[in-house]
């Protein structure tokens, strides 16, 4: 009797496609800290202060995950230098952050009244430039845009990633990056750093991105069957329910467990699916999970000036809360869009005009890296 051939896995998508998973995610993780930003409005409806929206932090780990699976995932595909990379990465990130914290500074100097907790000094505008953290005088490490914290990260995530290019085979530099990741937060928990600096960098958060590495890693191997797709769905759901329990579950507990855990099982779930041909492929949401980097560093001038506009309004009950926080994403949504469409495209077609020679010749490779619209 012949064999039957197993099923040939699901071929990999070209090189430039979009993880349409990856984007839907990028979206959820997005609106998760719209969430957080929308708690008194939360409170208006009569849930408890500074509980109701906290399990939206964890988007700031599902973004941390997904970070890491995306670099490992776009340079595996089209090898790149650690200059060309940093360069890429730079490129991507800086204009619309720059833009951001420059409008920010902006009104904390002439309207100190509108941002009371952001320090208008030039010292802590160029720091916040140069993505360094700095101690703001309540205690936070927050750059000019509160929310540019996570940035800080992510820019030391990529000058370390950087260094793990160099490596002759991939998996070496992600083990590298990975055990550096491991061997700072490991220093971290047995030093107890009084440094605030040194203390920021060593928390176990960063291991979050090791988890999106090996991820990475993993991709090729993520084929399944197709009968895994419902206990593949399920687990993203359960992962999901966990991420938003678990502030409430587990209080003390870090975020690593309470929030990146349940990040890395959603990731995988959802990139074990996309493999399989299951995607979210509507346009809506590639839209928002394209846009998820405009919403995220913008989204406070919405959220607070609908909550302005409902306590002058004296809004209360849990009606008018809903009727405002529908207005907030929506404007968020729309706000995240056309900034996405305007400034940061704008930004990006400003760079490309000028990176590319007028005779036509072909781009350089940092160039055509950045351009991969699957790179968060």
């Amino acid at each position: 009797m012949t064999p039957v051939a197993a099923p040939d896995p699901p071929a990999e998508p070209p090189a430039r496609a979009t993880l349409f998973n990856v984007q839907w995610l990028r979206a959820l993780a997005a609106f998760m800290v719209v969430a957080v930003h929308l708690d008194a409005l939360a409170v208006m409806a009569g849930a408890p202060p500074e509980r109701a929206t906290v399990a939206g932090n964890g988007g700031v780990d599902l973004f941390f995950v997904i970070s890491g699976f995306i670099m490992v995932f776009t340079t595996s595909r089209k090898p790149v230098g650690s200059l060309a990379f940093l360069g890429a990465r730079l490129r991507r990130v800086a204009p619309l952050y720059w833009s951001v914290t420059l409008a920010v500074f902006a009104v904390a100097r002439l309207a100190p009244r509108l941002m009371q907790n952001t320090p208008a000094d030039p010292g802590r505008l160029l720091a916040s430039l140069a993505f360094a953290p700095v101690l703001r005088p309540d205690g936070t490490m927050r750059p000019v845009v509160f929310v540019g914290w996570t940035l800080n990260f992510e820019m030391a995530f990529y000058v370390l990633f950087a260094l793990g290019l160099l490596a002759p085979k991939r998996w070496m530099g992600v083990a590298g990056v990975a055990a550096a990741l491991c061997a700072a937060v490991a220093w971290g928990w047995i030093a107890r750093p009084a440094d605030p600096i040194a203390a920021f960098y060593t928390t176990p958060m960063v291991l979050e991105f090791a988890l999106g590495m090996l991820l990475g890693l993993a991709w090729p191997f993520l084929a399944v069957a197709a009968w895994a797709a419902w206990p593949l769905a399920a687990a993203a759901v359960a992962a999901f329910g966990a991420m938003l329990a678990g502030p409430h579950l587990w209080p003390g507990a870090d975020r690593l467990f309470v929030f990146g855990l349940p990040a890395a099982v959603i990731v995988t779930a959802a990139l074990t699916l996309e493999r399989q041909g299951r995607s979210l492929c509507w346009g809506w949401v590639k839209a928002l999970g394209a846009a998820s980097y405009a919403i995220y560093l913008s989204h406070f001038f919405v959220t607070q000036a609908v909550i302005l506009a409902a306590h002058k309004a004296h809004l209360h009950g849990p009606v008018e809360a809903a009727a405002a926080a529908a207005v907030a994403l929506i404007g968020v949504a729309v706000t995240g869009l056309a900034l996405h469409r305007t400034l940061e495209q704008g930004a990006d077609r400003l760079i490309d005009r000028i990176l590319t020679p007028r005779s036509g010749r072909a781009r350089p490779a940092a160039v055509l890296m950045v351009k991969a619209k699957s790179v968060l």
